[in-house]
């Protein structure tokens, strides 16, 4: 009697096995297809500092103009969801991969006198600050870059990290002196109007 159940959730596991090493080999083969050389530098708010993504340099935080620069940090940090510098601190999204090519962030905080990278949120974004001025990053799920609704990378990684929400997403407020959180919420369409309902609201309001 137990035979067809089993049959039936092998037939499962394969196709989502295939289907990930079918998604997998379709980025591979994209990747190695786009040659195009890409070389961005965006300044960082207020300061002499900027974040590098290239294929030609080492991806990183640069002091200096785009012409005349020095390497300080090397790392896949991104300004392009949210950046923040306060003080010698600097707010950033700092991307890596997984072994089978699920790409992740983790807010960070990195020391620009030290150079010391400080891991505050797991699986998260940083959007940008409220009207208060507190930083609002966005917890706990995927990156819409890896379509976690196709892939089934997506899917199976989630199984293993804790940090991951099942439904929805994490809505947190920093301090922006210390890092600290100070407030949360689960918002289950934190995509839906997130600059009008987080981001243009003070902290006050968020809380009701």
């Amino acid at each position: 009697m137990e035979s067809p159940k089993f049959s039936f959730n092998a037939f499962l596991l394969v196709v989502i096995i295939f289907s990930a090493l079918l998604f997998f080999v379709t980025v591979k083969v994209m990747d190695i297809a786009d040659r195009t050389p890409v070389n961005s530098f965006t300044p960082i708010e207020g300061t002499e500092l900027a974040v590098r993504y290239s294929s030609l340099e080492p991806n990183g935080i640069y002091t200096g103009t785009e012409n005349v620069n020095t390497l300080l940090l090397e790392g896949n940090f991104g300004t392009d969801w949210g950046a923040a510098a306060i003080g010698s601190k600097l707010y950033l999204n700092h991307y890596r991969t997984t072994d089978l090519g699920v790409l992740l962030s983790d807010v960070v905080c990195v020391d620009a006198d030290t150079l010391q990278e400080t891991v505050l949120l797991r699986d998260a974004v940083l959007r940008g600050r409220c009207a208060s001025g507190e930083l609002v990053c966005l917890s706990g799920v995927l990156l819409s870059a890896n379509y976690p609704e196709e892939n089934a990378l997506c899917r199976l990684y989630s199984l293993t990290d804790t940090a991951l929400t099942q439904s929805g997403a994490k809505v947190c407020y920093l301090d922006p002196d210390s890092g600290q959180l100070l407030f949360e919420l689960q918002d289950d369409t934190a995509g839906a109007d997130f600059e009008a309902r987080f981001l243009e609201r003070t902290l006050a309001e968020v809380r009701g």
